[in-house]
């Protein structure tokens, strides 16, 4: 096998300085130069706000250039697709970045390329199919396969149980003596009941009909990587180079497949993994949380960011877990304005009520003129669940971020503007079609539509509405021979020349009741279901949706001088997000956050050398996270009493302002 080597020359000046010109490229130290220049097997630990993925997408465009083979490629995976979106928006229009969108290169998510390479070909040489990768809809159908003896016996067993069948999996790809397990926790029964039995069949049954979770593409995979062991050999082939991003947040289970099939201790390839081991905040029972990452031996640490200046590096340098080489530095020129009077705000004991506006002033104040109709200035806290009333412990409060306001819907989506009505639903699929160039949003507002229909006309089965509806529509019609009526219907709302009336709606909203009594399994329709179908007239919708938008999760503050809008959430959301102001709350979660870090914050302990407890490791890391957002100001919110009493707090107080805190008594 000709190694990587071979593929591609060495990397020279020359090489890096059209690059640069290519993507406009600034600020490359020795750091970020040893990674463009390597040839070898890499890890690569990139810093907050390091340019991570600009990077990786100006090594990919060097390779890309200089590759000598038109069979065997550069492999590129990750968890989200952010690196081909990189490469669309700032390659697109050039040739470099056209190589690498086609063969021989290959850019998906971890899941798309087993799904791809190992359970498609396993599935298709037993002879099985696949029909669909969705929790929800394999679990209905799941329910469906089942006889109605099954059915019975099954919910007789589970009656005195607290067991969510939701949580079945495949254990194997044996179709013939299928096993299952749960994604969490244990089975109520064993291999030898009849519960287990019936479970067992309706899983299986499913399979063989194509119909998958999400995570059971990984027992494909394995099924596959186990019959046929050259397929690995035949990957490493294919893939000479390759390049796993957000390494962090990799599972076990990932990672044995990208040890597998990417062994880096193997000198004919080439194995670049990037992330950044303190920002690893999403667990699984199965995450790594970057243990086997970086490797020491062989790694380049990328410690300075452009996101954030000097002042709020130093801040949140200590709360990394693990120590940052040469500590973490800032690069923002912050120029005229100088740096900001990053503010601990401390409020009475039992009311956080003024926290938002004190914020709110200090960031009108301390912000330039010109952020402030652009600003993203942001409140995030650990926890985020909703109120318990029944919880008036005063020791536990403030618990979660609604406490600091009574406004904060923590089930608010991505997508902030629901429409009321279906009618207006079908108007903002319309103007999309307008303003995109494909129909695909569009035809997932349709669905979405009818989802929520079917949904409020049964209550005791909802269907979970995530992404990918329209699939999601159709693979459940199919089952109930209504997929022709179902396409004509968007056909006619999207693509027809009529328009949408009063006098017209009337037709559209039966065919809608029609599909959704079919899916609901219900004859009669419910008010709910009414009111969703009534006609609305055309007028303020647009205006609705933008007021709306703004107004889900976002706290207006009237200042002096003009208002200012602080959007709440949780830290967990605010991961790779960039923000000009960042307040982190203190809530509540068998101890209070923030309070549990003070040592940190004052300069008594930094980082993980003293063996923290796996609980404040995590603080660590997701504290870590919120402090590398902004890119301008940094606050924390703490009640009184964290700070103690007499000289404890005067103590505290002073440790605060020598890190470079200021205290802001409320």
């Amino acid at each position: 096998m000709i190694a990587f080597r071979e593929l591609v020359p060495e990397i020279t000046d020359e090489d890096i300085d059209w690059v640069s010109e290519l993507m406009d490229l600034e600020g490359l130290d020795e750091q970020r130069l040893a990674f463009l220049r390597s040839q070898e097997t890499l890890d690569v630990s990139a810093c907050p706000g390091s340019g991570k993925t600009t990077l990786v997408v100006a090594k990919l465009a060097i390779l890309a250039r200089k590759w000598k083979s038109r069979t065997r490629g550069i492999c590129v995976l990750s968890h989200t697709n952010v690196a081909r979106h990189e490469i669309e928006q700032r390659l697109g229009n050039t040739e470099v970045g056209r190589r690498l969108l086609s063969y021989p290169h290959y850019i998906d998510t971890i899941h798309g390329f087993v799904r791809r390479f190992l359970a498609t070909p396993w599935l298709l040489s037993a002879q099985y199919r696949f029909t669909a990768i969705d929790d929800e809809l394999t679990h209905r159908m799941r329910s469906r396969s089942l006889p109605g003896e099954d059915k019975r016996f099954l919910g007789k067993f589970l009656a005195r149980r607290t067991f969510d069948t939701t949580l079945l999996r495949l254990a194997n790809a044996d179709f013939a003596n299928p096993r299952i397990k749960v994604a969490k926790g244990n089975l109520p029964c064993g291999p030898d009941t009849q519960s287990y039995q019936i479970m067992a069949r309706a899983v299986v049954d499913t399979a063989k009909r194509g119909y998958f979770c999400y995570d059971e593409i990984f027992v494909l995979g394995s099924a596959q990587l186990a019959a046929r062991p050259s397929v690995a050999e035949g990957l490493k082939h294919r893939f000479p180079c390759a390049f796993i991003d957000e390494m962090q947040d990799t599972s076990a289970m990932q990672n044995e497949y990208l040890s597998a099939i990417f062994p880096r201790d193997n000198t004919e390839i080439c194995v670049t993994r990037v992330g950044d081991s303190n920002q690893a905040i999403f667990e699984s029972d199965a995450n790594t949380n970057g243990s086997d990452f970086p490797d020491r031996s062989r790694a380049v640490e990328i410690s300075s960011s452009f996101r954030f200046d000097e002042s709020i590096a130093m801040l949140a340098n200590p709360f990394a877990l693990h120590a940052v080489a040469g500590r973490l530095s800032g690069r923002r020129n912050v120029g005229d304005e100088g740096p900001l009077r990053h503010t601990i705000f401390v409020f009475p004991d039992g009311d956080c009520s003024s926290e938002l506006d004190a914020y709110a002033r200090l960031a009108f104040q301390q912000l330039p003129v010109s952020l402030h109709d652009k600003a993203t200035v942001t409140a995030l806290g650990y926890t985020h669940k909703d109120i318990d009333p029944d919880d008036t412990d005063p020791i536990h409060y403030p618990k979660t971020v609604g406490h600091y306001w009574e406004g904060y819907d923590r089930s608010a989506g991505l997508v902030a503007y629901r429409p009321p009505t279906l009618i207006e639903r079908v108007r903002q699929a319309k103007r999309n079609l307008v303003k995109n160039d494909t129909a695909h949003h569009s035809v997932e507002e349709i669905a979405k539509g009818l989802l929520h229909l079917v949904n409020l006309s049964n209550l005791t089965t909802k269907i979970k509405v995530g992404s990918r509806q329209h699939v999601q529509v159709q693979q459940l019609l199919i089952e109930l021979s209504d997929l022709a009526s179902y396409q004509q219907l968007v056909v006619d709302l999207l693509f027809a020349s009529n328009t949408i009336s009063v006098d017209n709606w009337a037709s559209f909203a039966q065919r809608f009741w029609a599909l959704a009594s079919v899916l609901a399994g219900v004859d009669e329709q419910p008010e709910a279901a009414q009111g969703y179908l009534a006609w609305v007239p055309e007028g303020l919708e647009a205006l609705q949706e933008r007021a709306v938008q703004r107004a889900v999760n976002t706290f207006r503050s009237a200042q002096d001088h003009g208002v200012l809008d602080i959007k709440l959430g949780s830290i967990h959301s605010s991961k790779g997000q960039t923000h000009t102001a960042t307040l982190v709350l203190e809530t509540y979660n068998f101890g209070h956050f923030i309070a549990s870090l003070l040592p940190w914050a004052a300069g008594q302990k930094s980082h993980g050398s003293v063996r923290p407890q796996k609980r404040i490791s995590q603080r660590l890391l997701a504290m870590y996270v919120a402090m590398t957002r902004p890119t301008h100001l940094l606050c924390l919110a703490i009640s009184k009493r964290t700070l103690g009493e007499g000289e404890e707090f005067e103590a505290n107080c002073l440790q605060l302002r020598e890190q470079g805190w200021e205290i802001q008594h409320l």
